[in-house]
C-alpha cells in the first residue's frame, strides 16, 4: 500500500482501476451489514417500538449531526420508557 501512494492519481484515473474500487467498497458495505445484523439487530430489536428507537436514533445522527453521547443518553432514557409502556 505505502508503494502505491506516489502513483496513488494516476492510478485512480484508470477505469479498471475505478472499476476496481467500486467492488470492494460494495463488498466492505455488505461485510458491515452483516456485522450490523447479526450481532446487533438479532439481539437488540425485539419489535416495532425498538425498531422506531432505532430509526430515531439515527436520523438524530445522521441529518441533525446530535452528538453521539447525547443520543446515547436519550436512547436509553427512551428505551426505559417504551419498556415500562410496552412492558
Amino acid at each position: 500500500m505505502i508503494g502505491a501512494l506516489p502513483f496513488w492519481e494516476s492510478l485512480r484515473r484508470r477505469p479498471a482501476v475505478q472499476s476496481a474500487l467500486r467492488g470492494v467498497n460494495a463488498a466492505v458495505v455488505g461485510l458491515l451489514l452483516a456485522a450490523l445484523y447479526r450481532p446487533v439487530w438479532t439481539s437488540a430489536i425485539f419489535g416495532p417500538p425498538i425498531f422506531a428507537l432505532g430509526i430515531v436514533a439515527f436520523l438524530l445522527l445522521a441529518l441533525w449531526a446530535v452528538p453521539p453521547w447525547l443520543v446515547v443518553i436519550l436512547g436509553a432514557i427512551a428505551s426505559m420508557l417504551v419498556a415500562s409502556v410496552v412492558g
